[in-house]
């Protein structure tokens, strides 16, 4: 077996560069928060304030033991051997501050700003600690700090930024949404010969669209506004696009009329790992897109820490008004087993497919068996990885590792799950995560080319789209 070229046991030269002061004032301002005068005791009060308040964190400083648990089973120590970087050396920074009196300056700031920006958050630890110290809690109280004295990921921030400004992480314009849009439902045309139907709300000129096989029906009176709200994410736009092909052919199958709103082409939300109130700020770009339509029902794509974040956050506002919330894998589920779709497993061949449980899926937004129930009705042949469910591998892109200057590091982290992958001999990873999807396709070239494989990737709605028989 292959093994990357990596200086195991210090990873202190490999941090996110920093976001500029100007854009952090500007998401301070949005944020409501009031840049301190003195970064250094700031972060040291407010520690210690949260040492006082958060649970997690008292548990950490307090009981922790030393006993390895989340040691043995926290994927950046084990592909790294860095003690820093790992739940028990986290929570050692913190020990240091808060009962060891340790005063913060710039070496101890950079410290806690290195190994809390190559934490995954992805609650592997949490599952394994007799105590149930959640390393992932911890890690967002301590970045949302660092965010308030004017410190946070560069990619993180500007990502929330662009989230913020335009509705989406890329950009993407009213126009070009549309022109996207309508482009597969072309494609989706030559290769099932069927012409699926949808909404478009342009929020820009305040009109519904309705197509019909990717040309333009005509402009919709309010009276006729479909009742569903699909939220994709961007980078189905542009890079998942066989996942979008899937959103808009089952939708079209079971011939429940939807609209995409243009004002909010997202499914991601960065906010939930940078500061709170920004996680807060996304979220109701979502409650608003759903308002502005008048919709009974939201359908949510695929995106793990997006799902987690909308179904703890959006979901309980929406459900409160009468809008019924659904991950798209719900609508699925529900749809094969009333016999509403017809699928055909042989047309995703014969290939060995493995379902990977995103993070945020199966260690914070309660989806586990959905995406395994599609998975036997549209391949022939999958494997299990042995880390499954709860004890899934991250695929070492989120909470903003996706960053270019990271690249190293991500490398690493993924080691486990796709060592994983062609250990059991799986041919293509299934992760219906946009973030998954996002890591993946910036490293699985390098993967395969490290260990001479040939593994592929792709979601579980690609596969639906395949599969549907029309």
């Amino acid at each position: 077996m292959h093994h990357f070229e990596f200086k195991l046991g210090d990873t202190s030269n490999i941090k996110p560069l920093k976001a500029p002061e100007s854009l952090m004032l500007k998401l301070l301002k949005k944020a409501e928060i009031m840049p301190p005068a003195d970064k250094y005791s700031y972060v040291e009060r407010r520690l210690k304030e949260e040492y006082m308040r958060n649970r997690n964190i008292k548990i950490a400083v307090d009981t922790c033991v030393h006993c390895g648990a989340c040691i043995d089973a926290c994927p950046t120590y084990i592909t790294t051997k860095d003690l820093k970087n790992s739940p028990v050396g986290r929570a050692e920074m913190l020990r240091d501050i808060v009962k060891r009196r340790k005063n913060v300056d710039d070496k101890v700031l950079e410290l806690l700003y290195t190994y809390y920006w190559q934490c995954l958050t992805c609650r592997r630890c949490s599952y394994v600690c007799p105590f149930g110290i959640d390393q992932a809690d911890i890690t967002r109280v301590v970045r949302g700090i660092l965010f308030e004295a004017g410190l946070a990921n560069r990619f993180a921030v500007v990502t929330i930024d662009k989230h913020i400004e335009t509705g989406n992480l890329m950009g993407i314009t009213p126009a070009a949404t549309v022109n996207i849009i309508t482009y597969f439902a072309k494609e989706i045309k030559n290769e099932k010969g069927v012409e699926v139907e949808f909404h478009i709300y342009r929020h820009d000129q305040k009109k519904m669209l309705k197509f019909r096989g990717g040309e333009l029906v005509g402009e919709v009176e309010r009276s006729q506004w479909p009742k569903a709200i699909l939220f994709p994410s961007s980078a189905d736009l542009f890079l998942n696009t066989e996942t979008l092909k899937g959103y808009l052919t089952f939708l079209h199958a079971i011939k429940l009329p939807f609209a995409v709103n243009t004002r909010c082409v997202e499914v991601a939300n960065f906010g939930l790992w940078t500061h709170e109130k920004l996680m807060k700020i996304e979220a109701q770009h979502y409650i608003d897109a759903a308002r502005e339509l008048g919709v009974e029902m939201a359908i949510f794509g695929e995106c793990g820490h997006g799902w987690r974040a909308f179904k703890n956050v959006v979901a309980p506002v929406l459900e409160k008004e009468g809008i019924k919330v659904y991950h798209i894998h719900h609508l699925v589920v529900k749809a094969i087993k009333e016999g509403r779709i017809k699928l055909n497993p042989e047309a995703n061949g014969d290939i060995v497919y493995m379902y990977q449980d995103p993070c945020q899926y199966s260690r914070g937004g309660d989806l586990y068996e959905e995406p395994r129930f599609i998975m036997k009705h549209v391949v022939k042949k999958q494997v299990e990885c042995p880390q499954n469910r709860q004890l899934s591998w991250c695929c070492g892109g989120q909470a903003g590792m996706l960053a270019d200057e990271l690249k190293p590091l991500r490398l690493q982290y993924a080691r486990l799950w796709y060592e994983c992958a062609i250990n059991n001999g799986a041919q293509h990873v299934v992760r219906p995560c946009s973030k998954c999807k996002g890591t993946l396709n910036g490293i699985i070239g390098d993967l395969n080319k490290m260990y001479g494989k040939n593994l592929t990737f792709g979601g579980v709605m690609d596969l639906v789209y395949k599969a549907l028989v029309l």
